[in-house]
C-alpha cells in the first residue's frame, strides 16, 4: 500500500488537505478510524468567512443543510447580556455528520483513496519515507503523512512534535445535538455564555436546519479543581436554566449527549518535522477565546496540502523543506490564536472584566459591532485592537468619566 501522502483523519482539515492535491497526479490516502457517514461532537458553527476564504469549496459547502443565524445574545458571568443582529448572516450552522460526509465525497470522487474503519497505532518515519501500521496489523507506506487525526493525535505524539496536551490548554465540552421534534428553539438565533457564575468556561446554544445543538464546557484543568458534577450532570443543570428562560422548549434526548475534549491552548510552536505535518486540532488550530474550530481546520488543511503539494512535487519532504507549512501557518493563523488564547485567560479568569466589556457594549454601539464582529469571525484580532483604540476608547473614556462624575 504505497502512496505519496497519506492523511490520517477524514476530518476537515485532513479532507481539504486532500482536496489540495488530488489533482496534481500523486497517491494520496486518508486513512480514518471511522466510516462516513459519521458522528462527530461539535457544535457545529462555522464563520461565514469560511465561503469566501475556500471559494473551491463552495459548491461542498451549499450541498449541506446550513441555517444562517443573524442574531447573537453574548452573556456575561454576571447574567448581563448583550444583543447583536445583523442583514448579513453571522454564523453557519451546520451538522458535521452531514459537513465531514460531503467534504469526503467530494475528495473521494477526486481521485483520493479512503480507507474507512482504519486506526492507526504506529508512525515510523525513515530515510526513505512513512510507515503507518493499524491496529489491525495493515501496513501503509508514503514518502509523508499529515496528522489530522484530532486533538488525540497519535501522528502529533508519536513524529515528536508534541506530548500529551497539558489539562490547561484543553477544554471538556459536553455537547448534545437533537431533532426539532425534540428540542425547539429560535431558528435565527444564537446564544453564547461566558463564564456562567464565574467559572472558567462556556456554554453555547445552536440552532441548526433540522436540528439543535447545546452545550457546555470548561477547561479543563479548572473543571478538575472546581466542578465536582460529571459532564452530564453539567449539561442537564444546564437545559434547565436555558428551559426556564424560555430559549428551549423540549427534552434532552440522551442518546444524543457526546463528552469531548478539544484543544484552547493556541498552535504548537512547530507543526512539521521530516516528511510530517500536522492540521487542525491536532496542532491546535482552535480559537481559546469563541472555541470555533472547524475554520482553522480547513484553513490549516489548505495550506498543509500546498506545503506537501510543493514539497512532493520539488522532490523534498525534509524538515527544511516543510518549514514552509510553519511559515505559512504563522503568517495567517500563527498570531491570531495566540492572541485569542490571551483574550481566554484575561477574560475568563476576571469575570468582572468580562461584566465590564459587555456593560460597555450595551451602551456603546461601537464597541458593540466590535464584540460582535470579533466573535463571529469578520475581523481578526489586529482589526479589533485597531478600532477599539481609533474608535471604541474615546467613548470607553467618556464612559468611565460621566461614572466617576455620577459617583461625586
Amino acid at each position: 500500500m504505497q502512496y505519496d501522502v497519506l492523511i490520517v483523519g477524514g476530518g476537515p482539515s485532513g479532507a481539504v488537505a486532500a482536496a489540495n492535491l488530488m489533482d496534481a497526479g500523486l497517491q494520496v490516502c486518508i486513512l480514518d478510524r471511522a466510516c462516513f457517514p459519521r458522528l462527530k461532537p461539535c457544535g457545529g458553527g462555522i464563520s461565514c468567512r469560511a465561503f469566501t476564504r475556500l471559494p473551491y469549496l463552495a459548491d461542498v459547502m451549499r450541498s449541506v443543510p446550513v441555517n444562517y443565524v443573524h442574531r447573537l445574545v453574548f452573556e456575561a458571568p454576571s447574567g448581563e447580556s448583550v444583543e447583536f443582529r445583523s442583514d448579513e448572516p453571522l454564523y453557519a450552522m451546520i451538522r458535521r455528520i452531514e459537513f465531514d460526509h460531503a467534504l469526503i465525497k467530494h475528495v473521494v470522487e477526486g481521485g483520493v483513496t479512503l480507507r474507512e474503519n482504519v486506526t492507526v497505532s504506529k508512525l515510523e518515519v525513515h530515510t526513505d519515507g512513512v510507515r503507518i501500521t493499524s491496529t489491525a496489523g495493515e501496513v501503509f507506506t508514503a514518502k509523508m503523512a499529515i496528522g489530522a487525526d484530532g486533538v488525540n493525535s497519535l501522528i502529533a505524539v508519536q513524529s515528536g512534535l508534541r506530548g500529551p496536551w497539558p489539562a490547561h490548554k484543553l477544554a471538556m465540552d459536553g455537547t448534545e445535538e437533537s431533532p426539532q421534534t425534540a428540542l425547539q428553539l429560535e431558528q435565527d438565533t444564537m446564544y453564547v455564555y461566558y463564564g456562567r457564575g464565574g467559572a472558567y468556561g462556556y456554554g453555547y446554544l445552536f440552532p441548526k436546519a433540522t436540528h439543535a445543538n447545546f452545550g457546555i464546557g470548561y477547561r479543563l484543568d479548572y473543571m478538575r479543581a472546581h466542578i465536582a458534577e460529571k459532564p452530564a450532570e453539567l449539561h442537564d443543570e444546564f437545559l434547565t436554566m436555558l428551559q426556564q428562560r424560555g430559549v428551549v422548549k423540549g427534552a434532552s434526548q440522551k442518546e444524543n449527549f457526546h463528552p469531548w475534549v478539544l484543544p484552547v491552548g493556541g498552535p504548537l510552536d512547530k507543526l512539521s518535522t521530516d516528511r510530517v505535518l500536522l492540521a487542525g486540532d491536532a496542532a491546535g488550530f482552535v480559537n481559546g477565546f469563541t472555541a470555533e474550530g472547524i475554520y482553522y481546520a480547513m484553513v490549516s488543511g489548505e495550506l498543509a496540502g500546498k506545503a506537501a503539494r510543493a514539497a512532493l512535487l520539488g522532490g523534498d519532504v525534509s524538515a527544511r523543506s516543510l518549514r514552509r507549512y510553519d511559515r505559512a501557518c504563522e503568517a495567517e493563523l500563527g498570531y491570531e490564536l495566540r492572541k485569542s488564547v490571551q483574550l481566554q485567560e484575561r477574560l475568563m479568569s476576571e469575570p468582572r472584566l468580562m461584566d465590564s466589556v459587555v456593560r460597555f457594549a450595551q451602551r456603546s454601539p461601537v464597541a458593540r459591532q466590535l464584540l460582535c464582529d470579533y466573535g463571529v469571525g469578520r475581523i481578526g484580532y489586529r482589526e479589533m485592537k485597531r478600532r477599539t483604540l481609533l474608535e471604541a476608547l474615546p467613548s470607553f473614556l467618556r464612559y468611565q468619566i460621566e461614572k466617576f462624575l455620577a459617583r461625586n
